[in-house]
């Protein structure tokens, strides 16, 4: 399974009635994050801070044509069990329709080129075929915007007491993402 050739992989999904998903995986810091807002001139916004590192960590993939998006709060680190896990247990059942592949871009991390992983994806191969993107270009991965749209809408401008105030923040865009999924079609317009 060599690098992502683009055009001649959404040829071949077309052509087989295959779903092409984008997968990726995020961190959300409790500390706030200013992003451009309005303000009265030679008045920055302050945020209050609790000085916490806590993070949120989300597995997400976003499906090219319908933009459906799926996702996995986890709990712990990302690594090589957890990634196979949420493909496992997420991924595939929520693109996947008999006699219809996925077929999963992923970028290089390490733990998603790990043997196991590999392993799993060669016995899945009816159901999934894995596409990695070319080494650093998070710009071809249709699932970083959705991370973007995501801060944006859940994370930016915003002073999050506890970490279940971020948390909960994260989910309710998710779920508002999985409603409405419309929201996204712009966003995916230029991978299309």
């Amino acid at each position: 399974m060599g690098s992502l050739h683009l055009s001649e992989s959404k040829k071949n999904a077309q052509a087989e009635g295959a779903v092409i998903a984008f997968t990726d995986e995020a961190s959300f810091r409790q500390s706030p994050t200013l992003s451009q807002t309005w303000a009265p001139r030679r008045q920055r916004p302050q945020i209050p801070t609790r000085g916490e590192r806590n993070t949120q960590k989300v597995l997400g993939a976003v499906a090219l044509h319908s933009a459906k998006f799926v996702y996995r709060h986890q709990e712990d680190y990302f690594n090589h069990l957890t990634y196979r896990s949420f493909v496992q247990e997420v991924v595939l059942p929520g693109y996947y329709r008999r006699g219809h592949r996925v077929y999963l871009v992923q970028d290089n991390a390490s733990y998603h080129k790990h043997p196991e992983v590999w392993k799993f994806f060669k016995e899945e191969r009816k159901r999934l075929e894995v596409f990695p993107l070319p080494k650093y270009s998070p710009e071809f991965n249709a699932q970083e915007p959705i991370w973007k749209y995501t801060r944006g809408n859940a994370t930016h401008n915003r002073f999050f007491e506890k970490p279940g105030d971020l948390r909960a923040s994260l989910l309710t865009t998710f779920n508002d993402m999985q409603r409405h999924p419309e929201k996204l079609q712009a966003i995916l317009r230029p991978f299309s």
